[in-house]
């Protein structure tokens, strides 16, 4: 069945460096010059519970001044520190923290002013079955992000894989629904070339032997392995296990049929639909050792014209990356061990083009009832969750990653964000084949902390 693409492009948005500084009401309220003034920092969502402020004070011999201007205006000191110098301070009755800091940043000798955020123990998701999960999402810090980002319903992640099962428990609340479609009707409501596709569509169109041709909006999941991989994404985190990006929404695009077998016009004609809809990232965790062009095409037009990164899977023959991860417009993922960080997973692909890789083996993911297999084993009792091993399941890890930072700034060109992935990695040396591991392994809290601190486009920073 042939399907007309719409050929709408987005304009790519780039938004300079926003600096948050005292308004005109807060600089006429400060009694001190501010020809010297410094910057605020505020970051709404983690100021949360905050109840005094951190001034910065330029230089030890402007200490003293300092704190009797801002005794002077109400706050009070509750702390001072020599190196470097600080004062702590507690504003007046009825002032918001988020006004106070910057009407002090504003005042003379102060270099910078922000909440004293509050701090915790790293979030610990309650899913029942988190304790199976731990140790990998720990070994890329994941607990420590989700302090910082969970992810938002706003943020679409696509998955380009065998569909997905939109009534597994874990999934509900976070499966992306074209508001524009009628249900059942038998009609494309909104001319995007795709018939009743209210949950996603599906391009499988050259079916294998045994293997049925979808509808366009029948994104079932036969075989499970895209179920498996939108669970690593993005599962709720409440009834079963939890996802990277437990806020994000995903998108069902059906490109493989019931043994898991697709082509290169299917994901291309995948891709085009996933980014005119609204896919905010793209997950692929399937491949192939050919160079298809047609998929390529495809590729750039999703990285150059709509701002959507791809990310890949390197393969599991063990040698060199497949495509689409080898093109240079991808994120490819390769696979660490489980069982010994550091060391290369034997079947994970290696080569020049791998940017970065998560732990492979042992990671745990939803399943529609009954479709277990050999490869993808459910756990013992449990119809409906499953073991997995290969990159597939290191992809969705590193996906959900650049969903976070989506989330937190929703202006992060593809280039920047595997730029910044990239080198808050942490490395690792040797430990298998050359090339394996790319930057080394993501660290995702320090993923989230430089569109605070380096001035990237639509960044909060002060």
């Amino acid at each position: 069945m042939s399907r007309m693409v719409r050929a709408t492009r987005a304009a790519a948005v780039v938004l300079a460096a926003l600096l948050c500084v005292a308004t005109p009401a807060l600089l006429r309220d400060a009694s001190e010059s501010i020809r010297a003034g410094g910057i605020a920092y505020y970051n709404p969502a983690a100021a949360t519970g905050a109840t005094s402020i951190i001034v910065r004070v330029r230089g030890a011999g402007d200490l003293d001044a300092v704190a009797a201007s801002v005794t002077r205006r109400g706050y009070t000191i509750i702390e001072r520190a020599a190196d470097p110098p600080a004062l702590a301070v507690v504003p007046p009755t009825g002032a918001s923290i988020e006004h106070a800091v910057n009407a002090l940043a504003s005042a003379s000798g102060v270099a910078y002013a922000e909440p004293s955020y509050p701090l915790s123990v790293s979030d610990v998701p309650a899913a029942p079955l988190y304790t199976q999960q731990a140790a990998y999402l720990e070994a890329v810090h994941a607990p420590e992000a989700w302090d910082i980002e969970k992810g938002e319903p706003t943020v679409v992640v696509a998955i380009l894989d065998t569909g997905v099962d939109i009534t597994h428990r874990d999934l509900q609340g976070r499966i992306w629904t074209n508001i524009d479609e009628i249900p059942a009707n038998s009609v494309d409501d909104d001319g995007n070339g795709c018939v009743d596709d209210v949950h996603g569509c599906a391009f499988v169109v050259e079916p294998t032997s045994g293997c049925g041709e979808p509808a366009d909006g029948d994104i079932h999941d036969d075989l499970g392995h895209g179920t498996f991989v939108s669970g690593v994404v993005a599962a709720n985190g409440e009834t079963g296990i939890v996802g990277v990006a437990r806020g994000a929404t995903v998108m069902p695009v059906k490109v493989l049929d019931c043994k898991g077998v697709g082509n290169s016009f299917a994901l291309a004609q995948g891709i085009l639909y996933a980014v005119q809809n609204g896919a905010s990232v793209l997950n692929v965790s399937l491949g192939a050792p050919v160079e298809p062009e047609y998929l390529h095409e495809a590729i750039r037009i999703a990285n150059d014209e709509y701002g959507v990164l791809l990310v890949a899977a390197t393969g599991n023959t063990g040698g060199d990356v497949a495509f689409p991860a080898r093109y240079p417009e991808v994120l490819a993922v390769g696979a660490e061990s489980a069982s010994h960080p550091g060391q290369h997973a034997s079947f994970s692909g290696a080569g020049p083009e791998v940017d970065v890789v998560a732990v492979g083996q042992g990671i745990l993911g939803t399943m529609p009832d009954g479709a277990c297999s050999a490869l993808l084993v459910c756990l013992e009792g449990d119809n409906t969750h499953a073991i997995g091993y290969g990159t597939s399941f290191a992809a969705p890890q590193v996906t959900g990653l650049v969903a976070l930072m989506l989330s937190r700034n929703r202006y992060l060109t593809p280039h920047q964000i595997v730029s910044v992935i990239k080198a808050t990695a942490d490395p690792i040396v040797g430990g298998g084949p050359a090339d394996w591991a790319g930057a080394g392994r993501i660290n995702m809290q320090r993923a989230l902390i430089p569109q605070y601190r380096i001035g990237v486009p639509g960044s909060t920073r002060g």
